[in-house]
Order: structure tokens, then C-alpha cells, then sequence
């Protein structure tokens, strides 16, 4: 074999190397066979009421029993066609008296109530819960998932897993820690020392009192001069906004940002690092810091608030309103009793209502 043709070969089988991984590439660019839409998994999407949704089109087979058990008083028990056991009470203090505390594995059968569903103290719930109508549970209880029709109502110091859902408002007593998703189709109402990760509801409020209950302070947007100016303003390095100053425009900041007490800013507010709001300072737009964001009391914002590392906001302050709803989201939150976000509380790694100081 002559020298020239053994360089041939080489270099022949050295471009098939190379081309034999674009061959696929080369096929599907020719022929098209994977152009459809990719398949969305549904369990990963951003809507928070997914699971509750799911667990009511599961529990269809059981709407019969329900009625029954409604209609007789009694508590039936049988398994589902997936295998899942099941307990269903007629009654709505049936489950009071079950040794569930005395179960060191906790209840191993999901629960379902065709009325309102009471519930022992110190028990685990290991499977799904629903009530067509108001759960009210003991205290320390440890809880999977629950599904409501009506309101939710958890003892001190209880645990919800995975998620919960209330088709009325949902109340957490002192103590409360929510691991999974939370919401309300009518109002969530967390206590001091509740932890929590993603809540949503048309109002989230903090501490005590009426979740509905209206504030008489003035909501954002209400007024014809809060119209914004269209003007951006950007600001190298630190700036401090003087109390009771107005701003007309938004503003980008690239250093340390501090709002004075009672000042307004007709825009949206954006600092590279961290952000401070003295009290009753008022937004029109959005709030975002790239580091930690605090929020002084009585504010009023009427966009989204997000911090990049850690956010605390100070009680009586509002954001958004009923008629818009926002979201407050950091991975570390701190708030104080009485405030009220209308829309979604999300912390990202871990939430917590503190005592004001």
C-alpha cells in the first residue's frame, strides 16, 4: 500500500468519525419527525392550586359514599381502586374519638367528610384529607395535604407537608409550620411564629383580627395625580430620598437605596444593592433589590416586592390591593403582624411571622 493511499483512508475514516454524531441531526433537519410541542407535566407547573384540583377529580368515586355517610351518620371504610384506603365520617366529630394519637405510624387511610370535619390533637395524617365543608384541627398535628370546601382552621403548632387548599379562608394558629403550598379562595390568616413558604389568596394578613376586614388607609393607585411621570431616573452609587419627598418616575439605583419616612414615589424603584423604606413611604410600582430589602411600617405598594436575598417587612403595611393583586417574594422573609399582601407571599427557602420590634 502505497504512502498517499494510506493517507487517504486516514483522513476518509477521520471525517466519518466526525460526522457519524451530527448524523441524527442531520436526519431530523431533513425529515422533521420531532417538530410537535413538548409535553408540559402539569405537577410542575406555577398554578398553585393544581393538587387541589387533582384531589377533587380523584375523590369523584367516592361522592356516593359521601352522601351515604352523611345521610346514615356513620364512618365507612373500604380502599379506592388504586389501592389507597380510605375512612369516610358521617358525622363531623366522628374522628375525636379514634385513637389517632395512639398510632405510631400515624393514620395510614386518607380521610374524606361529607360535613364539617373535626380532628384530635397530637395525631399524623399520613394520606389526604378533604372536607365538603370547615376543617377545624387540634393542636401539634402533622397533616399531609388537606382539601376544604369550606374554611380551615389548624391548632397551634401543627404541620402541613405537602399543601393545603380552602375554598373559605384558612387560619393558622401560633406555631403553625407550612412546608408546602397554601391557598385560600377567600383569605389566609397566618399567627406569630406560623413558617411558611408559598401562600395565595385573594388577602394574606398577618397576626390577629378579621381576615376581610377592610383598612381605612388610603390604597395605592386611588387618586388622579397618581398617575406615573413615563421619566427614568438612574443614580450611580448611594441615594437617600428625603422624608416626604415626591418622586415623579422610576427609579434605578445602583448602589444603597433609603426611602424617608412619608415620601412617594410615582414609579417603580429598583437598587443594585440594599433597599430600606423608613415608615409610611408609598410606591406606585414595583420594589426590587438585589440584596436584602426592608420595609418599614404603614407602606403602601402597590406593585411586586422582590428581594434577591432577604426581605422583612414591618407591620401595617399593604401590598398591592384587592382589585390588584401582586406578589412578595425573596428566599428569606421576615413580616411583622398586621400586614396584608393581596395575591401571593412566596419565600423561596424559608418564611416566618416575627414579633414587631
Amino acid at each position: 500500500m502505497s504512502g498517499l493511499l494510506a493517507v487517504m483512508i486516514l483522513c476518509f475514516l477521520a471525517g466519518l468519525l466526525f460526522l457519524l454524531p451530527l448524523i441524527p441531526a442531520i436526519w431530523e433537519y431533513r425529515n422533521k419527525s420531532d417538530a410537535s410541542p413538548l409535553t408540559v407535566v402539569q405537577q410542575h407547573t406555577g398554578e398553585i392550586r393544581f393538587f387541589a384540583d387533582g384531589f377533587r377529580s380523584y375523590l369523584k368515586t367516592l361522592e356516593p359514599i359521601l352522601r351515604q355517610s352523611v345521610r346514615s351518620g356513620e364512618t365507612t371504610t373500604g380502599t379506592m381502586a388504586d389501592g389507597t384506603e380510605y375512612m369516610v365520617f358521617g358525622r363531623g366529630d366522628s374522628a375525636l374519638m379514634l385513637p389517632f394519637k395512639d398510632q405510631a405510624e400515624g393514620c395510614q387511610a386518607m380521610i374524606a367528610a361529607g360535613t364539617d370535619l373535626m380532628l384530635p390533637s397530637e395525631a399524623r395524617f399520613s394520606k389526604d384529607i378533604y372536607t365538603a365543608g370547615r376543617l377545624i384541627g387540634g393542636t401539634q398535628n402533622r397533616y399531609r395535604a388537606v382539601l376544604a370546601e369550606k374554611d380551615v382552621h389548624l391548632g397551634r403548632g401543627s404541620t402541613v407537608m405537602r399543601w393545603i387548599h380552602a375554598a373559605g379562608s384558612f387560619i393558622a394558629d401560633p406555631g403553625c409550620k407550612l412546608y408546602g403550598r397554601v391557598s385560600s379562595d377567600r383569605g389566609i390568616r397566618l399567627s406569630t411564629d406560623c413558617t411558611f413558604l408559598r401562600l395565595n389568596a385573594p388577602r394574606i394578613k398577618t397576626g390577629e383580627g378579621e381576615i376581610t376586614a377592610e383598612t381605612s388607609a388610603v390604597q395605592p393607585g386611588n387618586s388622579v395625580e397618581n398617575r406615573w411621570n413615563t421619566t427614568r431616573t438612574l443614580q450611580d452609587g448611594d441615594l437617600e430620598i428625603p422624608a416626604g419627598e415626591v418622586v415623579r418616575g422610576s427609579l434605578v439605583v445602583r448602589g444603597r437605596l433609603q426611602i424617608g419616612a412619608g415620601a412617594r414615589v410615582c414609579g417603580s424603584v429598583k437598587s443594585e444593592k440594599e433597599m430600606v423604606l423608613q415608615a409610611g413611604v408609598r410606591v406606585e410600582g414595583s420594589l426590587i433589590s438585589a440584596r436584602q430589602m426592608r420595609v418599614g411600617r404603614d407602606c403602601l405598594i402597590h406593585g411586586p416586592v422582590i428581594a434577591e436575598h432577604t426581605l422583612r417587612v414591618e407591620q401595617g403595611t399593604h401590598c398591592g390591593t384587592s382589585q390588584t393583586p401582586t406578589t412578595v417574594s425573596a428566599p428569606n422573609i421576615e413580616i411583622e403582624p398586621d400586614v396584608v399582601v393581596f395575591g401571593t407571599l412566596w419565600a423561596r427557602e424559608q418564611g416566618r411571622v416575627v414579633s414587631r420590634t
